[in-house]
């Protein structure tokens, strides 16, 4: 019928004292600020290391602009970026089959391994 919560539970405890409170209180367990700091800083290490094992060209696709920002400017990494793009771009319009079978269906696959497969529920 209807599911029971956690709270109902105490209406139904035996007092032998008459008039007395019955208090649930979870137990806390204060943590350190610094161990819960290195905790945090493991897992964002970890989660970068395995990002960077599990995708070495997406992540290279987005590092190696950066880096070229930054060793030679804005204007080198821009024209960097967009030569590819501009080939690609054309390409996939006027020959789609061709396309696809260089890298439309390896995008998409990659893209459904990202976030159909693999989800934000699996570590």
């Amino acid at each position: 019928m209807f599911k029971k919560l956690p709270g109902d539970e105490a209406h139904h405890l035996v007092s032998t004292t008459p008039d007395t409170a019955v208090v649930f209180r979870p137990a806390v367990l204060q943590t350190p600020a610094i161990l819960t700091v290195v905790i945090f800083v493991w897992r964002l290490l970890a989660g970068a290391v395995r990002l960077l094992w599990r995708h070495p060209i997406a992540s290279a696709v987005v590092a190696v602009p950066g880096v070229i920002w930054t060793l030679y400017g804005w204007r080198v990494a821009l024209a960097v970026t967009t030569l590819p793009v501009s080939t690609l771009i054309p390409w996939a319009f006027f020959d789609r089959a061709s396309f696809n079978h260089w890298i439309g269906w390896r995008l998409l696959a990659w893209w459904r391994l990202v976030w159909v497969y693999r989800g934000t529920d699996n570590p």
